[in-house]
């Protein structure tokens, strides 16, 4: 088999990319601005503001594509909003769910929309929770343990915190509440519920999730060579 030509059979186009963003994360339209159709470098950053002013790059994927204007010129961009974050971040995770082991995985859907899942994580122990989380986000922002650390801990990973929010998964035995950022009226909920709370950090779960979404373009592109900007290493 002639090498070139096997070399280019590896390299995706941009509507190849545009497509399995399309399907892994139910974006109607991830192709946000056309480009040169083979794409052997993709730049991945959160926004804008994450990049440098010069890309070696044939194409670029954005969380937050709305203000990429006419920059970067001659580049495709790519985007995904809401899926990535529904996906990738907080809320219905699976993926982290997976890497982190954690068994009894059910959605949660609150007032007809899918908000999160709760989970039974490996760890017996609330330091041990901690850590594991440490170990594959990097930190957290802020956290409290349970009233009663004891026992399996029950978690739910969610993409909001509200009052009634708390009080749904606590009625499904949740001890410990995973999401991005702290809300005071929630957290007094939480409190009073004697429920852990693990603030995670809104950027660090996105980078989380630029990380993984990498990790799955290259599985699924093996011609393609990424580069991430802005934290997302």
């Amino acid at each position: 088999m002639n090498p070139e030509r096997s070399e280019d059979a590896l390299t995706p186009t941009l509507h190849a990319l545009a497509g399995w963003l399309r399907a892994e994360f139910d974006e109607p339209a991830p192709l946000k601005r056309g480009g040169p159709q083979e794409v052997r470098r993709l730049a991945l950053a959160l926004e804008p503001a994450d990049l440098p002013p010069a890309l070696d790059a044939d194409a670029l994927f954005l969380h937050r594509s709305l203000r990429v204007g006419e920059r970067w010129p001659g580049l495709g961009v790519l985007g995904v909003h809401d899926g990535f974050d529904l996906a990738l971040t907080t809320g219905p995770n699976h993926r982290l769910a997976r890497v982190l082991g954690w068994r009894e995985v059910r959605e949660v859907v609150w007032q007809e929309q899918l908000k999160g899942i709760t989970a039974t994580p490996p760890q017996e122990g609330w330091g041990e929770l901690l850590a594991a989380l440490h170990a594959e986000l990097g930190g957290e922002d802020s956290a409290w343990p349970p009233a009663d650390a004891s026992g399996p801990l029950r978690l739910a990973l969610m993409n909001a915190m509200t009052p009634g929010l708390i009080e749904h998964v606590a009625e499904q035995g949740v001890r410990v509440y995973l999401t991005g950022q702290l809300r005071t009226s929630a957290s007094a909920a939480a409190r009073a519920r004697g429920m852990g709370v693990i603030a995670l950090g809104h950027r660090r779960t996105e980078n989380w999730g630029l990380r993984r979404l990498v990790g799955e373009l290259r599985a699924a592109f093996p011609g393609l060579e990424t580069e991430v900007y802005g934290g997302g290493h």
